[in-house]
């Protein structure tokens, strides 16, 4: 039989999987860097360089780039700075992954912790999240049209709201921005140890493209020319733009996109006098995204003749509808006290965090998550032995993501985003800490429902068509419907509704037809 047919993008293998990395090691401080006195401050990110996929199982290799600043001399207040790699390679286990699965990767660092061991020696010591997405589609055939002219052929259709995925793309986005230094700051002679941060982040489809805005948020702690301050500090927050080639790309579509620092470098440059005040600060961006565009696919779910016998073919397949896409502001305030070595605060300098959820939770009101804010301050000491010191404190907080009424079987995913945070003194060695968190949150619906592929012609039941009666007094039950009683007493749901005198396409449970049996072979 002639058939018309459209390409359903089925699921056809889905699966994720969480673990925790534990990595530690012990660094020389290099010949040509000076003794440790006391580790300040350290960051550092995480970067999956490798994925090797295999049946029912993946090896992943990363690497953890980590920097800190150290104070080298108590007595003229001094620092210096140190900074190294630490590779990982893990065996994750994923039963039914095959070679052909999209792999995704979300990394987040619970814990860097950079302690000294002697004044020669450090230990570098994290706690890596690690979870692990993978799915694989296929594309199926499904009868949407049937040619052929038959007088006495019945059909029927069926609408799929699908969601389709129209882009796939991993790419890196590499930004440079140039810090200026204030007036009031020394020119540098050496940068100590920065910090960049993406805040803001907006993307956007376009037409084969991807336009992203955002904030780098940057700050360098250096020495400088004065030689009353041992070291001075800058920050800025400097707006980016940049644009993601995407072929196929619609401004009308549904991006869901995971963003992440892997990278970042500091540099010194010479401005138009030839003086060391420009910072050149960058930042290496991994995306991985995907893009839906919605569908209303038309398809026939049924099919039967009066003048044959016809056979359709069934395949099971798994949907995907996205529900909701939205983005929930959480603002979070807390009072933290100043711990450490010091006499008294004397400023802040400068404050970050990294945000984790813990638990998502879908109620009748919408989606609970729970997270936390991991916030260190950099600061200012009275003490003159020990300039700088850092504090640091985890901030729970948890926030309704309003959703509306959801069906069934749903999948959620919240991305969470750091937008803006501040910090000031609010009197004695108590700090304000001001902070606005992000969620991204895409919601969808997997369903698993059987899509018609083809129609092959049977041999005809003879005995099923003598056995029936040439007329049929028929009562209505649940779940029937004028086609489905065409089919079973070999006439049309068009001769039900004349010899009953139907008007509506529905009946009711319960309701009296008259049929009559029109089928012969």
């Amino acid at each position: 039989m002639l058939t018309d047919t459209q390409m359903l993008q089925a699921m056809h293998f889905r699966s994720s999987v969480a673990l925790q990395v534990t990595l530690d090691q012990d660094y020389n401080v290099p010949d040509n860097k000076s003794d440790i006195e006391k580790v300040i401050v350290e960051n550092g990110e995480i970067q999956i360089q490798n994925i090797k996929t295999m049946p029912d199982k993946m090896i992943l290799k990363g690497s953890l780039f980590w920097r800190m600043a150290y104070l080298k001399d108590r007595q003229n207040c001094t620092l210096d700075h140190m900074e190294g790699e630490l590779p990982f390679e893990e065996v994750v286990n994923m039963d039914g992954l095959t070679e052909e699965a999209r792999i995704r990767v979300d990394c987040e660092m619970e814990d860097l912790r950079v302690t000294m061991i002697h004044s020669r020696k450090v230990s570098v010591r994290s706690v890596v999240n690690v979870k692990v997405h993978a799915s694989a589609v296929e594309e199926i055939p499904v009868v949407s049209e049937i040619s052929d002219t038959e007088k006495h052929l019945c059909l029927q259709r069926r609408t799929l709201d699908v969601s389709g995925i129209a882009v796939r793309k991993k790419d890196t986005i590499r930004i440079r921005e140039e810090m200026t230094l204030p007036g009031n700051k020394a020119n540098m002679l050496e940068l100590i140890w920065g910090e960049v941060q993406n805040r803001r982040v907006d993307i956007r489809p376009q037409d084969d493209k991807l336009l992203l805005r955002g904030e780098a948020s940057v700050f360098c702690l250096y020495s400088g020319e004065n030689e009353e301050n041992p070291f001075e500090y800058a920050e800025a927050d400097l707006p980016w733009q940049a644009e993601l080639p995407c072929s196929g790309m619609r401004e009308d579509m549904i991006v869901n996109s995971h963003l992440h620092k892997i990278a970042q470098s500091l540099e010194m440059k010479a401005d138009m006098d030839g003086e060391m005040r420009l910072v050149m600060a960058e930042m290496v961006l991994e995306i991985d995204l995907e893009a839906y565009e919605e569908k209303k696919l038309q398809t026939v779910s049924d099919v039967y003749s009066l003048k044959r016998q016809l056979v359709p073919v069934y395949q099971e397949a798994a949907m995907r509808r996205v529900c909701i896409r939205n983005q929930t502001e959480c603002k979070l305030y807390e009072k933290v006290r100043m711990p450490g070595e010091h006499a008294g605060v004397l400023q802040l300098c400068h404050p970050w965090a990294e945000i984790r959820m813990d638990r998502l939770e879908l109620t009748e009101e919408g989606i609970r998550a729970e997270g936390v804010a991991d916030v260190h301050i950099l600061y200012v000491n009275e003490d003159d032995h020990l300039p700088l010191d850092i504090a640091g404190v985890m901030i729970p907080f948890a926030c309704m993501i309003e959703t509306g009424v959801l069906p069934k079987d749903v999948c959620f995913e919240v991305q969470p985003y750091l937008d803006q945070i501040s910090a000031v003194m609010a009197g004695g060695d108590t700090a304000e800490v001001k902070m606005t968190v992000r969620l991204d949150t895409l919601v969808c619906q997997y369903m698993t429902i059987h899509v018609m592929t083809e129609i092959s012609e049977g041999e005809a039941n003879d005995r099923y068509m003598e056995s029936l009666p040439n007329m049929t007094g028929y009562v209505v039950k649940k779940g029937d419907t004028l086609f489905s009683l065409g089919k079973q007493f070999c006439t049309t749901a068009q001769e039900i509704r004349r010899l009953n005198h139907i008007e509506k396409e529905e009946i009711s449970e319960g309701e009296r037809l008259l049929i009559m049996k029109q089928m012969s072979f």
